[in-house]
């Protein structure tokens, strides 16, 4: 609220008149009675106990034809977040401001090559980003193949991705017109390229008939 909050004081001050600001939990996102042309949706799907269900509802709003854009954790690129927060439960480490600090030094201070790899994380220097990234009480990670299936489930199509490094990347094996639309390619190629998302897949995708 606070947020939306800050939102509406800023359109106020620059006499900003057709944005309308609403909260609402994703769930029951129905009772709004709206159709969309265009839903984004980064950073929440993935903490949800059901990401399937909240992304469903989400779908439910969008009218055909509308576009989606998306952002989910990526299980192969985040392995070394997940060894973390595996070490951070077993170690017990709870997530107040003085545990999180120094936990964060004793990685910066370690040698351990899932921790070195930690330190490219721009969220990891900030309190409340790496509270999110390493101390979050829930996440879940997709791979491609999982998100092709969610999306022809979901009576979507594939878009494209959005991280322009990637798909330069991708381009030089995959030529193809049709290549970067092609989920089983990119598959096959973060498999052999498990670096290449920076722990999050940022995707879009349309509702078809």
């Amino acid at each position: 609220l606070s947020s939306l909050a800050y939102a509406r004081r800023k359109t106020e001050e620059l006499a900003v008149k057709n944005i309308e600001y609403m909260q609402a939990d994703i769930l029951d996102i129905s009772k709004v009675n709206r159709q969309f042309d265009l839903i984004e949706s980064f950073g929440v799907l993935h903490h949800m106990d059901d990401p399937m269900e909240g992304w469903k509802a989400l779908v439910n709003c969008l009218r055909s034809g509308g576009l989606m854009k998306l952002g989910l954790y990526s299980e192969i690129s985040r392995k070394h977040v997940v060894k973390i927060r595996n070490e951070i439960n077993k170690l017990g480490i709870g997530s107040s401001k003085s545990e999180i600090k120094s936990f964060r030094r004793n990685i910066i201070n370690s040698d351990k090559e899932h921790h070195k790899n930690i330190l490219t994380a721009g969220d990891f220097y900030s309190m409340s980003n790496c509270c999110d990234l390493l101390f979050h009480v829930q996440e879940h990670r997709f791979t491609v193949s999982q998100i092709k299936h969610s999306i022809e489930k979901l009576g979507l199509k594939f878009c494209g991705f959005e991280n322009s490094n990637a798909i330069q990347e991708f381009r030089l094996s995959n030529s193809g017109e049709d290549d970067p639309y092609d989920l089983d390619k990119w598959n096959t190629f973060e498999e052999a390229n498990p670096n290449i998302f920076p722990g999050i897949y940022i995707f879009w995708c349309q509702k078809v008939d």
